[in-house]
């Protein structure tokens, strides 16, 4: 998504304002658990800060599609976030990558770090929400089991090592 930033680095206005819907490059999803993103979109501003620098605030919202946990099935994970980010002026590079060149500003790489961040540790569809998973000479043991203890799949191994040391 790139900006034309003229009317802000020229004090023609203070602030610009965006509320634009994108789409990032597939290849990007090949190293990470998303296999997709629908409906997403960025609103916010850029504004120019007194020292000569930048500022964009705003909120990136949409939905990811993450495999499910268990079936691998996909699901849907709605998502927002609240970004802000200070970066410098023409012809300067920082740490955050963003750089106007050509009084334009490309925020793609901005709004897929801060996509990933969202990234959930787990997700569950509504179809592996009661699943018993058990099978031949094993089950699946949820913590629930394991903090009773007397289900433990270990209390047997315990009693083992409790005989052994007297």
């Amino acid at each position: 998504m790139n900006i034309d930033l003229t009317k802000l680095i020229t004090n023609i206005e203070e602030e610009i304002t965006i509320n634009d819907s994108f789409e990032l490059d597939k290849e990007l999803f090949s190293k990470t658990t998303i296999r997709s993103l629908k409906n997403t979109k960025f609103e916010g501003t850029i504004t120019k800060l007194c020292d000569g620098n930048y500022e964009i605030e705003g909120k990136i919202s949409g939905i990811m599609v993450l495999p499910d946990d268990i079936t691998l099935e996909d699901v849907d994970y709605p998502f927002e976030s609240k970004v802000s980010e200070k970066f410098c002026g023409v012809g300067k590079n920082d740490e955050n990558n963003l750089e106007i060149v050509r009084n334009r500003l490309d925020i793609q790489d901005f709004l897929w770090q801060n996509i990933l961040v969202e990234i959930p540790l787990k997700v569950k569809s509504e179809k592996s929400e009661n699943l018993t998973l058990k099978g031949d000479g094993w089950r699946l043991v949820t913590e629930e089991e394991l903090k009773e203890g007397n289900n433990s799949p270990f209390s047997e191994l315990s009693k083992i090592f409790d005989s052994r040391k007297e």
